[in-house]
């Protein structure tokens, strides 16, 4: 079972930041690391989890308005720091490069389906790090199906046998929420030939869990 940084180390920093995925990436704990990605106006991977910088910062913008130079400028705070900065996926790839860390990247909005050709194109020079694309948008991983064998997690909450079929048909994986866990499903579901992820686990007995049912990754805030 491998341990990814669920949106980098956030005990030591803010979420998101460059700051978290290097002390993410510095910790032999974890395989891999966490992000959430979504367009700025100009076309540009950005990193953030939100919709709006309401959360993290003094102003209150739509991220998806802004332009990448725009989003540069936007200072992100938390209770130790009050200059963080919105970094761009290239930097989050970087991170992992040189630390041997596997990017798990979760799509949240974007502008264009069709921008996921450009998307494809950075993580094509990041193979290395067998990279693996989440989101709860299944059209957008149906898209990325057609055009790259990359490694693609369907995140849910929900779980049926119409799902599972199109999952299937598509080569989809899933990344199931910690609640809707139980060893009938996880059988199930293996022995039709699906890797699974659980989010977010951050208690003891579920990590137990999930050990014992031989789930492929595990993300996490602090295990």
């Amino acid at each position: 079972m491998k341990y990814i940084a669920h949106r980098g180390k956030t005990i030591s920093a803010l979420e998101n930041t460059k700051e978290a995925f290097m002390d993410a990436a510095l910790d032999p704990h974890f395989d891999g690391v966490e992000c959430d990605i979504y367009t700025s106006n100009d076309g540009e991977f950005i990193i953030f989890h939100d919709e709006s910088t309401k959360r993290l910062s003094s102003k209150n913008h739509q991220i998806m308005d802004l332009s990448y130079e725009e989003i540069k400028q936007i200072k992100l705070f938390d209770k130790k720091k009050n200059n963080y900065e919105i970094p761009h996926l290239v930097e989050f790839l970087d991170i992992c490069k040189a630390h041997h860390k596997k990017p798990i990247i979760e799509i949240k909005k974007i502008h264009d389906i069709t921008q996921l050709h450009n998307l494809f194109a950075i993580i094509g020079d990041y193979d290395d790090l067998d990279p693996v694309i989440i989101s709860f948008n299944i059209n957008y991983l149906k898209y990325l199906r057609a055009i790259t064998d990359i490694d693609l997690y369907l995140l849910t909450t929900f779980i049926d046998d119409e799902l599972i079929y199109d999952c299937r048909v598509n080569l989809l994986n899933l990344y199931l929420n910690k609640e809707s866990i139980n060893k009938t499903l996880v059988e199930k579901l293996k022995k039709k030939g699906f890797n699974l992820g659980v989010f977010t686990v951050n208690d003891k007995k579920t990590e137990s869990i999930c050990k014992e049912l031989m789930i492929d990754l595990l993300t996490t805030d602090k295990l």
